[in-house]
């Protein structure tokens, strides 16, 4: 069985060492075993992990969320199904988020709009179309617009 150093497996996974430390002292990843000289040395199981928490995390998931999904016990759901939920409830989240922006980019373009349509004859400081207030701006003097 071949063991690998920390700076092999990472170059291996197309990370750093620093992050697998990192993994390492926040409980993603177990603690591997050392050589005489302290270097931290991988086998293929340490490795297969390093793998699996590097591609979640390409996926986006929060280091909370590899908490939760590496610790819900296994005999309730598979790590699959603990997955496949994960995902369904983040992409529920990014819809919802998704429609917020449609709703104030839509809204922006409306206030864009009005703003274009403003009549010329209109003093050039005014933006009440934009803001959706009545228009009283030949009534004010210049200090009070």
């Amino acid at each position: 069985m071949t063991l690998l150093r920390i700076g092999q497996l990472a170059k291996e996974l197309g990370t750093t060492p620093k992050t697998l430390r990192f993994y390492e002292q926040i409980g993603l990843l177990g603690h591997p075993a050392r050589s005489e000289s302290g270097y931290r040395l991988y086998d293929r199981r340490a490795a297969k992990q390093a793998r699996l928490v590097l591609e979640l995390r390409r996926l986006r998931l929060s280091i909370g969320e590899l908490k939760a999904l590496f610790a819900a016990e296994p005999r309730q759901r598979s790590l699959r199904q603990r997955l496949l939920a994960l995902m369904d409830e983040n992409i529920r989240k990014m819809e919802l988020a998704l429609n917020m922006q449609q709703g104030r980019r839509d809204e922006l373009a409306a206030r864009h709009q009005m703003l274009l349509s403003t009549p010329r004859a209109r003093p050039p400081d005014c933006i009440c179309d934009a803001l959706g207030v009545d228009c009283a701006c030949g009534q004010e003097s210049p200090r009070e617009h």
